[in-house]
């Protein structure tokens, strides 16, 4: 059982993997778009930001399909999804159909998630549930740093839009061996019964009383606030500030955006690990949404660019704060009536993917706002000021954050929902 709970996983943990290289892949291509579209910084971030307003528009609806239709079918449709998007963005011929692709990768990549973390609610106890989250999270971050360095090397020898028809092509795969293999839930038994699962309306009538949960927004809003900054450096901007204001090679500057995505990695099972081991997580909440805030601020302090030599440490830090996300996924679903599971899952999408988007479009805005005229190869060129401030922006949000965080209630790894 132990064996076969954890290699029921394996597959969605792929389309997750993919899910995530889809999510950040435009920040290693950002100045092919730019060229290739004739776009401005501000338009950029708009069609990077489909991809996270998908996640918000969904956040409800993706947990309740992972109720109703069961976590095998929601991770294979959002897997399909994501193959077709990917397809059509490498292949658009304009603007217009690059919208059209990464809005089906991101509807398709908003359910994988949280169907994921159902399908685990189904396979593994509560107090192993930050486990589980954290070790989902290193699985995407990997994929975070496939989307890096790796795509840079693949961009450099075929071109990003045959890059995209191959990712494409290996996510319908991955789709298709989901429908095929997974199963949404262990056999039932004497020691383990299937208890009665709610029908669509009941689901639906559960939504009214996750959003009234005042706990649901005290836990997301920690999301929220850290990964619109994460997701701001890592998924679109961080490529673009190391080659213009630094000025490193292209694949250089990925490798530094992969640091990010390897704080994630480490932090991610650690923490969760940690937190299901000690049973806190108000605590480890308060001290790495901390750590999260002050990275961003030796970004946004100095009045010069800090020394590229702790560039590295500051990639790798941003992603190890970030990495406070698998606690929420346990918290949310431990302040929430345990019935509603996906539902729970799927607010967290909610004000997470708001900023995620947000943060995308806005810190475009304040970059093309700070634009001194510079152009490269057609792409604009940003200076230093104008990418401090729009990271002040991140350490704004991280900051909200933190005091999130402060508020938090301590569930010590049970569920504290009741009716009342």
């Amino acid at each position: 059982m132990a064996r076969a709970r954890w290699g029921i996983l394996v597959v969605p943990a792929l389309l997750y993997f993919l899910s995530y290289f889809h999510r950040v892949a435009p920040v290693v291509v950002a100045g092919d778009l730019m060229a290739a579209f004739a776009v401005t910084a501000a338009t950029l971030g708009a069609l990077s930001a489909i991809y996270p307003y998908c996640f918000a528009a969904m956040a409800l609806p993706g947990g309740s399909l992972a109720d109703f239709l069961g976590p095998r079918r929601t991770l294979a449709l959002g897997g399909l999804s994501m193959s077709a998007g990917s397809v059509l963005f490498g292949l658009a011929p304009g603007f217009g159909a690059a919208f059209a692709g990464r809005l089906l990768v991101g509807l398709g990549a908003s359910v994988i998630l949280i169907a994921g973390l159902r399908l685990a609610a189904e396979w593994f106890r509560t107090e192993e549930f930050a486990t589980v989250a954290g070790a989902a999270q290193s699985v995407g971050s990997i994929g975070a740093v496939a989307g890096t360095t790796p795509l840079a090397l693949l961009v450099e020898q075929i071109g990003w839009r045959q890059g995209f028809v191959v990712i494409g092509a290996a996510t319908a795969l991955v789709a298709i061996a989901c429908m095929l293999t997974v199963r949404d839930r262990p056999e039932p038994s004497a020691a383990r019964p299937r208890a009665a699962e709610p029908g669509l309306r009941e689901i639906i009538a559960g939504i009214p009383g996750v959003l009234s949960n005042r706990h649901s927004w005290t836990v997301c809003l920690i999301s929220g606030g850290i990964y619109g900054g994460f997701a701001a450096f890592v998924g679109l901007w961080g490529v673009p500030y190391l080659t213009q204001v630094y000025e490193l090679p292209r694949v250089r500057a990925a490798n530094l955006v992969g640091l990010a995505a390897l704080g994630l990695l480490v932090g991610a099972p650690l923490l969760g690990w940690l937190s299901d081991r000690l049973k806190r997580r108000r605590l480890p909440l308060i001290i790495v949404s901390g750590l999260n805030a002050l990275t961003w601020l030796a970004l946004v302090g100095p009045a010069t660019p800090i020394a590229a030599g702790f560039l590295p440490l500051v990639c790798f830090l941003i992603g190890l704060g970030s990495s406070v996300v698998v606690l929420v996924f346990a918290a949310v679903r431990e302040v929430n009536d345990p019935r509603y599971v996906g539902v729970a899952l799927g607010f967290h999408n909610l004000p997470t993917f708001l900023s995620f988007g947000l943060m995308q479009w806005v810190t475009g805005l304040v970059l093309d706002r700070h634009w001194d005229g510079a152009l490269v190869a057609g792409a604009r060129v940003y200076g230093a000021d104008a990418y401090r401030a729009a990271f002040a922006l991140c350490l704004l949000l991280a900051a909200g954050a933190f005091v999130s965080a402060c508020l938090a209630p301590e569930t010590r790894g049970r569920n504290i929902w009741s009716a009342a």
